[in-house]
């Protein structure tokens, strides 16, 4: 009897190994479970609106700096995410929605740009390199006796006309 009066002073249980054990497994499985779904539904995870706003010059700084290199440091993450805090402020008030006003079509052309743009110009210098290489081929001279011959109306006398009757 002393045994059951012991747990009752509101000191918890000590858990046995088996019973640590199996509440370690439950918290692994709500932590799978949960990654699941969050998987299986990025649409309901909170997503940073500044973040988001941030998009929008780290893509203008993207395509600009391919043009001009020495825009890459203006366009940094740190200064495109304060850049997308202080947008994110403004769209609230005024209840605006970056991927609304970004729009997939804008993000896909701002994504390719990028890559498309450099492999342009190594195709082109590519060619121009080729172009560059290739030897100037002369004309092939002709035989003596193939050039008095006329190829064309260009190298024939003048006259030879005939005249009606």
């Amino acid at each position: 009897m002393e045994n059951e009066n012991d747990n009752q002073g509101g000191q918890p249980e000590e858990l046995s190994a088996l019973d640590r054990i199996a509440l370690e497994a439950g918290f692994e499985e709500q932590a799978q479970a949960k990654a699941d779904h969050a998987n299986l539904h990025p649409e309901l995870e909170r997503i940073d609106p500044a973040e988001a706003w941030a998009q929008l010059p780290l893509m203008l700084g993207g395509l600009l700096s391919i043009a001009m290199p020495e825009l890459r440091e203006a366009y940094n993450p740190k200064a495109c995410y304060q850049w997308g805090g202080a947008m994110a402020m403004v769209a609230e008030k005024y209840g605006w929605d970056a991927a609304t006003v970004i729009g997939p079509e804008l993000a896909l052309v701002a994504a390719s740009v990028p890559l498309v743009l450099p492999t342009y110009f190594a195709i082109k210098a590519r060619r121009d390199k080729v172009e560059r290489e290739r030897p100037v081929q002369a004309e092939p001279a002709r035989e003596p006796a193939e050039a008095s011959q006329p190829r064309g109306p260009m190298d024939q006398a003048p006259g030879g006309f005939s005249v009606p009757a």
